[in-house]
């Protein structure tokens, strides 16, 4: 239902790239947002007259106000010349695995962590409305704050409506009254973290330390064997975090933005002046 489906940049054209937009984001945020997947360099940075003038073209045609782009960060290149097309750059992001999740010994938490249960979706809820600055979202400070937030809480919304052994909710906090939580999908003793938060009030604490490293030890003796999420380069306590666990750091990645000329959804730029 919410698969992107990526058509040709420029028909005639394939080595210009894709584009798509995403249908997901799309219905969350009320406006569409796209994602463009770079082609071929050298045909690419050739065209690239072409390629600038069919981006808006096709973002105009479409209603479309904000296209993410994401390329390897040693593409120096590449991160030239997307802002020859239009693009910001908003983050950074590393992905970290931690292999030998079976074997890994980790220090005494201070707080239990157990699966949430449906009594926690409201707390869990809450978290993403008001706990998170990380994400290439929270990153642009042209894109509304609330939206980035409504994002993350309409992705626990839907995580919520399909717990089981693939689909897991670690909380941390009495039930009903979750403080932290890391949400987690297993597939064959894989495991991917693909968002974990804390309320602003324990952030500064001992708690998200204690629910990554408790969702490590949950996910370990369940029989999973490797671990592995991406974050923001921005999100150092995670990545502090992630090394602590023993971590390995990988593909990273540069984040850009294309912002539309005409854009009522987003910040004006001239708001963001000091």
């Amino acid at each position: 239902m919410f698969e992107a489906a990526y058509e040709n940049l420029v028909d005639a054209q394939p080595a210009f790239g894709r584009i798509a937009i995403l249908p997901w984001d799309t219905e969350i945020f009320g406006f569409p947002v796209a994602d463009y997947k770079p082609g071929q360099l050298q045909q690419t940075f050739d065209g690239r007259r072409e390629v600038v003038e069919r981006l808006r073209s096709w973002a105009a045609a479409k209603h479309v106000e904000l296209i993410g782009c994401s390329v390897p960060s040693g593409e120096r290149t590449w991160r030239t010349l997307l802002p020859q097309f239009g693009f910001t750059y908003v983050d950074a992001t590393l992905t970290y695995t931690l292999a030998k999740l079976q074997i890994a010994k980790f220090p005494r938490k201070h707080v239990p962590v157990r699966l949430a249960t449906i009594e926690d979706q409201s707390a869990v809820e809450r978290i993403c409305e008001i706990g998170f600055r990380a994400g290439r979202y929270h990153a642009d400070p042209r894109f509304p704050l609330e939206l980035a937030n409504a994002r993350y809480r309409h992705w626990l919304t839907r995580e919520f409506k399909s717990l089981g052994e693939a689909n897991r909710i670690y909380v941390a906090g009495e039930v009903g009254s979750a403080v932290g939580f890391t949400h987690v999908r297993v597939t064959n003793g894989d495991a991917y973290i693909t968002i974990g938060g804390a309320d602003p009030a324990v952030q500064s604490g001992v708690l998200p330390f204690a629910v990554f490293i408790g969702t490590l030890e949950a996910l370990r003796d369940s029989g999973v064997r490797r671990a592995q999420s991406k974050l923001s380069a921005g999100n150092t306590p995670m990545l502090n975090l992630a090394a602590y666990a023993g971590s390995r750091f990988s593909e990273p990645e540069t984040v850009f933005h294309w912002h539309a000329a005409d854009a009522p959804h987003l910040v004006p730029i001239e708001s963001l002046a000091p």
